[in-house]
């Protein structure tokens, strides 16, 4: 997902962009609203990736991300008239979706891996070398390296439940700290505590696999 952008107050530009963006949402979200079939479709269809993506990455299977996109649009279209406008259409979805995926990751027991090939856009990814820095490892190693990137998604997928979200939200959707509270329901200390202990477990597991990689 897209992080919200704010524009600066001395930049009119930029906040004559974010009103024709929010004017658009609430346009969309009021045709919707009456019924209009078309506006239904172009809403799904333009925020279907990203809560897709979501939900893969928290889950680590292609089944769950599934279920997690049916029920984050059946609840979107059932609270679409709560919807404000006071924030971005993309970033009420996304919320939404977290909400669901966590409600589904937390009600199963166990941990559970299946590889991830499904490569996110430039604009629901944060950039592979902030991840690559967030965990200490050379971008271009984690780029070109394919076991390596495999192994890091194994990685996050074996963390628990909170450092994993943490990890997704941050490092690969690109959320403020902030963001993140307010969708998981914690505090911003909590975030930073489950996103360093994330980071420490992952580049744990990442050093281990290259040394034993080298050394083999």
């Amino acid at each position: 997902m897209t992080s919200i952008s704010k524009g600066s107050s001395n930049d009119p530009k930029a906040d004559v962009s974010n009103d024709k963006l929010f004017e658009t949402d609430r346009t969309i979200v009021d045709r919707a609203l009456g019924g209009d079939q078309e506006a239904m479709t172009k809403l799904v269809i333009d925020h279907q990736q990203n809560v897709y993506n979501l939900g893969l990455r928290l889950s680590g299977r292609e089944d769950e991300a599934e279920c997690v996109l049916q029920e984050t649009f059946l609840k979107v279209f059932e609270k679409l008239g709560d919807f404000r406008g006071d924030a971005r259409l993309g970033t009420w979805i996304h919320r939404i979706a977290t909400n669901v995926a966590l409600m589904r990751m937390r009600s199963r027991k166990g941990k559970y891996f299946v590889p991830i090939e499904e490569e996110q856009s430039d604009e629901d990814t944060h950039d592979i070398g902030y991840i690559a820095k967030s965990l200490e490892l050379d971008p271009l190693e984690l780029t070109l390296n394919e076991e390596l990137s495999q192994h890091l998604e194994k990685a996050i997928i074996s963390l628990p439940l909170s450092l994993r979200t943490a990890f997704v939200l941050k490092d690969l959707q690109g959320l403020s700290m902030a963001d993140i509270a307010e969708e998981t329901g914690k505090t911003v200390s909590a975030i930073k505590a489950d996103l360093h202990r994330a980071r420490v477990k992952l580049r744990g597991q990442l050093a281990e696999f290259i040394g034993s990689d080298q050394n083999g």
